[in-house]
């Protein structure tokens, strides 16, 4: 598992990607990150699935978000119901580092099974239209829900 490509440049690349799981119901999975040791400021809030690419593995965000879907949430994901919602880029400059973000939209015909590993505590499904009201995310993931709400992919 490598999560960081380096260039030949010396710039590390990496790339994360999340994934708003809809159930029938027009609800949205949201996990409840458990204790969070390295990063305790992440503790205890709302996180969808996903997580780092094996960028320097050859995998795909797609095939990584679905990776990582069941990985924490006990979901199979068909790659058919996986729609790309929104990417963007970030440098930071005193790491050396790009990192890409993505959101991706897996839209079910049923409501899964869910069952969280270590990482989570818990989990719920979440109306679609109280998902930005009644939960606080990272910027990016906000910024890119915010958007798949203002274009009607949610």
């Amino acid at each position: 598992m490598a999560y960081q490509k380096i260039m030949k440049s010396g710039v590390i690349i990496e790339s994360v990607a999340k994934t708003v799981v809809v159930n029938e119901n027009n609800e949205a999975l949201v996990l409840t990150i458990g204790e969070y040791k390295e990063r305790p400021d992440k503790s205890h809030t709302s996180d969808l699935p996903g997580g780092q690419i094996e960028i320097a593995d050859g995998e795909s965000e797609m095939a990584g978000a679905i990776r990582e879907a069941e990985e924490e949430a006990g979901i199979v994901i068909d790659p058919k119901r996986m729609v790309l919602a929104y990417t963007k880029t970030r440098g930071f400059i005193d790491e050396n580092k790009s990192v890409s973000f993505f959101l991706y939209i897996a839209n079910l015909d049923h409501t899964p099974e869910v069952v969280v590993s270590w990482e989570h505590e818990s989990y719920e499904w979440v109306p679609l239209e109280k998902l930005l009201e009644t939960k606080t995310f990272r910027p990016f993931y906000k910024e890119a829900m915010e958007y798949a709400f203002a274009n009607k992919l949610l």
